[in-house]
């Protein structure tokens, strides 16, 4: 077992020294320029927006309008004392609305 912890060792000193002695390429000043023309030669391309994030300008710009509204929908409910126990249907179902519809059309 030794031995061969020994042999791992000797392995590793000597990968350690090739590694070292490497041969390391000069870069010269046209390095640069050339990777820039590659950079400028990939084709640019567009990400292509998921589809609702093209609709969040939009929402955002109606956030405000809808806000009001609800406001004003709940003013005009609590004005007309429009509560969860009135029913909306016992108006057409007095018969009371043909008249008025009638004396609105002038029929």
């Amino acid at each position: 077992m030794n031995s061969l912890e020994q042999n791992h060792e000797k392995l590793r000193v000597l990968l350690r020294q090739a590694y070292q002695e490497r041969v390391k390429p000069e870069v010269g000043g046209l390095w640069i320029e050339g990777i820039m023309g590659r950079i400028r030669g990939l084709d640019r391309t567009v990400p292509v927006p998921h589809f609702l994030e093209m609709f969040e300008p939009f929402i955002w710009r109606l956030a405000p309008f809808v806000c009001i509204l609800i406001l004003t929908l709940a003013v005009v409910l609590i004005t007309f004392h429009l509560t969860i126990g009135y029913d909306p249907f016992q108006v057409f179902m007095n018969g009371k609305e043909e008249i008025t519809l009638a004396q609105l059309f002038e029929l």
